[in-house]
């Protein structure tokens, strides 16, 4: 059957063409070797349909890679996992932290922060160098949901806030100071037009690219 022909249904109930690319690039992010990247796509193409959904594409995948190797199945795995941090977006907090850690950050999680105006209380602190981080997260448990833009402009006031007072309490040093907002989903259109104008930076699942 040609691939063209086979619609896949995404999570959203978004309809988009069958693309065996996709597939071979999250495996191959994942640490798959190319052969048990070949097997997955050969059992992902016996089992096509018209309409199957991303999630069962996903599964029968997944299947080949615990079979070959947990290191590449957890890999893959990692946005699945992710949901399942919850219902708390505490864990979710200290993920991102040790994110940064590994980046060479030194990291407080959970804190509470004076600002010019008000107190805050600010998921991860992140300070490496000349270079000073003020991060937010939003967890989702519901991988439709999107973080839009009201998300955006509020933790970006904040972040004028605190960034205000950071600065007049290191004033003479060379410190750059950056907000962040971090979600294990998605944000949507106007969210990252915003964050793109205003300098806030954004993390999803798919952005950056």
């Amino acid at each position: 059957m040609e691939q063209t022909t086979i619609t896949v249904t995404k999570s959203n109930g978004d309809k988009v063409p069958f693309d065996a690319n996709k597939i071979r690039e999250a495996l191959k992010h994942s640490g798959a070797r190319p052969e048990q990247i070949e097997e997955a796509l050969q059992l992902v193409r016996y089992n096509l349909y018209d309409g199957i959904s991303t999630h069962k594409i996903y599964q029968t995948a997944y299947r080949v890679l615990r079979k070959r190797s947990h290191h590449a199945a957890g890999r893959y795995r990692l946005k699945k996992a992710m949901l399942e941090l919850g219902p708390s977006g505490y864990p979710f907090e200290k993920f991102v932290g040790k994110l940064l850690d590994a980046q060479g950050y030194s990291t407080l999680v959970d804190q509470i922060v004076q600002g010019a105006c008000i107190t805050h209380e600010v998921d991860v602190v992140a300070r490496k160098q000349n270079k000073q981080i003020m991060v937010e997260c939003k967890y989702h448990s519901d991988n439709k949901r999107k973080s839009d833009v009201k998300v955006a402009l509020y933790i970006h006031s904040r972040f004028l806030d605190v960034s205000k007072a950071w600065k007049k309490e290191q004033q003479g040093t060379s410190v750059q100071y950056e907000g962040m907002l971090v979600t294990n989903t998605r944000f949507s259109d106007d969210a990252t037009q915003f964050a793109e104008c205003a300098g806030l930076q954004l993390v999803s699942w798919d952005y950056p690219s």
